[in-house]
């Protein structure tokens, strides 16, 4: 393990040392001493913040290389660049998609959710679906933020690929069934606002 990983751990009998369980290209396992470890949750708001958003440029700009590499057709540019995303996604992104949701609805940040509309432009060919879930949770905490940061994009294609972002987010949260069908009223009352913000932003 180096400085700045994200890992899990469980402390056993008492004992100083951790059983943890990190990601590396494949699942690893040791143990590390509590000495060691800064958990996410005890983080002040503050150095939360400047993490995430150190995680989500970064995020970014592994992207936007990935995409110069590939449209440059640089087999070997395409080939580094890829694997820096998918390892830093593995081990930083996705870790910290799980902050954001509790991070953004208790502070209402929304240098954040800016930040994280941009990453998810710059990723957008990414199979990953870890980003739905994140601003799906995002969004139901405080639909109304969220929509009045989406407004301020002026690049519909941008706005429709957030909103199916959030949409998949919200079939995830709430276990709707395959054809989108719910009983469930807040369910309903969010994603007709995602459907009408994106009739909005089609051509």
């Amino acid at each position: 393990m180096f400085n700045e990983d994200f890992f899990y751990f469980k402390f056993d009998n008492n004992s100083d040392w951790a059983k943890v369980t990190a990601w590396k290209g494949r699942q690893i396992e040791g143990f590390i001493h509590k000495s060691r470890i800064q958990e996410v949750k005890n983080l002040d708001k503050n150095s939360l913040k400047e993490m995430i958003i150190y995680v989500l440029d970064r995020q970014r700009v592994l992207a936007d290389n990935f995409r110069t590499a590939w449209k440059a057709k640089d087999s070997l540019a395409y080939r580094t660049t890829v694997r820096e995303l998918e390892n830093y996604s593995d081990t930083k992104y996705d870790p910290i998609l799980q902050v954001i949701p509790k991070y953004f609805c208790s502070t209402n940040d929304i240098e954040i959710i800016d930040k994280f509309f941009a990453t998810m432009w710059a990723d957008q060919g990414s199979a990953n679906e870890m980003p739905s879930f994140s601003i799906g949770d995002c969004f139901i905490c405080n639909p109304d933020l969220v929509m009045k940061r989406l407004e301020k994009i002026t690049d519909n294609e941008q706005k429709i690929l957030i909103l199916n972002h959030i949409e998949w987010g919200l079939l995830n949260h709430f276990d709707v069934d395959e054809d989108g069908s719910s009983n469930n009223k807040e369910f309903n009352a969010l994603i007709e606002r995602v459907n009408k913000e994106r009739k909005k932003a089609s051509p």
